[in-house]
């Protein structure tokens, strides 16, 4: 039985990922991944963490962009490399933050992912330069949740093993079910007879369109009301966004509710809207969820979205979010109460088959496996030892041709210091 270090924030904290990880740990144990192998998750992170994961077998790094749950975390991933579950291809507010922190990570990774920006990329877009390319590259495995994601990974040099696991459904039917009857008695108390809820679950920021979304509301003769559920962002203003948009006498905030209440909630819409501007490669853990409840929703066309059945979602066009577009889109649902009932019903059953946790358990295990088996193969310490006496001669990575992104004297290194 092998040791597995799983680090990762967990409930109750107050992001995605804590949730996320939950259900990834539930699903290993339903697949009996858990009687293969010893795993430990680690939240809060312990002080003799870097022990814990030096006598792990492999450890498990879950990589979302947040600072302050995920710095730490990033850290002992590139000084420890194990298996690197990315929530962010752009991973640029982590990497501003371990720069304001002044981490001495951040300037290594931040000319590595400009070295690695394919030609031509527009820089100032976040997947224009993969600042992810130094956490990929030390690690010994990475996973990630969509063909897009690993297609970008190969697209920028990747040469770590890359393995796709899909975003797992977080609740079981039988606890979608209670939230849906508790969301008709949210509903009630945001919406009156005849009016059309519609609006934004999840971090609610200004990547999420609601500037827009508030803006093509006004356009629509529907009787709509808007609810947005979620955690605020202290980088923008959302007070200011609804004293501008003509429509906040229509909208409905409820910050920072419990996992549960937020299920029950999602429950609550008639209509989900769930865009991105910039996309950052993530998958919506709110969109997985929503689909599982059988709420319509609206995304944009672009990246992870564009994998979700074109029956299942309506779309905008990508790019900044055009009202106009979006209000068309919304007027159509909110005045077909049946197309809606349908495509909630599409959702659901998509979801059951696309996000079921066991297909990500087995993801997981195949990436865990890997590891395990590349700390089993006999031609590592051969390798260790070139290794050192390449060191041992003065080689570093800068004396070495660099191809796809990959230092060879510096990987051969890392081997040497794990054998």
């Amino acid at each position: 039985m092998a040791s597995i270090a799983f680090l990762s924030p967990m409930p109750p904290a107050s992001t995605g990922i804590a949730t996320y990880s939950a259900a990834v740990l539930d699903g290993m144990r339903r697949a009996g991944l858990l009687e293969r192998h010893d795993v430990r998750p680690m939240w809060p992170l312990p002080s003799d963490a870097e022990e814990r994961i030096e006598a792990a077998d492999v450890a498990v790094y879950q990589l979302g962009n947040n600072v302050e749950f995920h710095g730490e975390i990033y850290r002992l991933s590139v000084w420890h490399p194990g298996v690197a579950v990315l929530h962010d291809l752009a991973l640029d507010g982590l990497m501003y933050g371990l720069g304001v922190a002044r981490s001495p990570l951040a300037e290594p990774a931040r000319s590595e992912a400009i070295a690695a920006a394919p030609p031509g990329e527009n820089l100032d877009y976040p997947l224009g330069v993969p600042w992810c390319a130094q956490a990929v590259r030390r690690a010994r495995a990475v996973i990630v949740h969509s063909r897009f994601a690993a297609s970008y990974l190969e697209r920028i040099g990747c040469k770590t093993p890359i393995t796709i696991a899909p975003h797992p459904l977080v609740e079981a039917d039988d606890e979608i079910d209670r939230a849906r009857a508790r969301g008709e008695a949210f509903r009630a108390r945001v919406a009156g007879d005849g009016a059309v809820v519609v609006g934004i679950a999840g971090d609610l920021n200004a990547s999420k369109g609601i500037a827009e979304l508030l803006d093509a509301v006004g356009r629509v003769p529907s009787d709509l009301r808007v609810l947005l559920v979620g955690r605020s962002s202290p980088h923008w203003d959302l007070r200011s966004v609804l004293r501008h948009s003509g429509v906040a006498d229509r909208v409905t905030v409820v910050p920072d509710s419990s996992d549960e209440d937020f299920l029950a909630w999602l429950s609550a819409f008639d209509v989900l809207v769930n865009l991105r501007n910039p996309h950052r490669g993530e998958t919506s853990g709110s969109l997985v969820r929503a689909l599982h409840v059988g709420v319509p929703t609206v995304v944009s066309a672009v990246g992870t979205y564009l994998e979700v059945p074109d029956d299942v979602v309506a779309r905008i066009p990508p790019g900044p979010p055009d009202p106009a577009a979006l209000a068309d889109v919304l007027e159509r649902l909110a005045s077909d109460p049946g197309e809606r009932a349908a495509m909630g019903e599409r959702a659901r059953a998509y979801a059951r088959v696309a996000f079921a946790p066991s297909a990500t358990a087995a993801a997981y295990a195949a990436a865990i496996d890997g590891v395990l088996a590349l700390r089993a193969d006999p031609t590592r310490a051969a390798l260790a030892r070139w290794a050192a006496a390449l060191q041992a001669e003065g080689v570093r990575p800068r004396d070495v041709r660099r191809g796809s992104g990959l230092r060879y004297a510096e990987a051969l290194a890392e081997i040497a210091g794990s054998v």
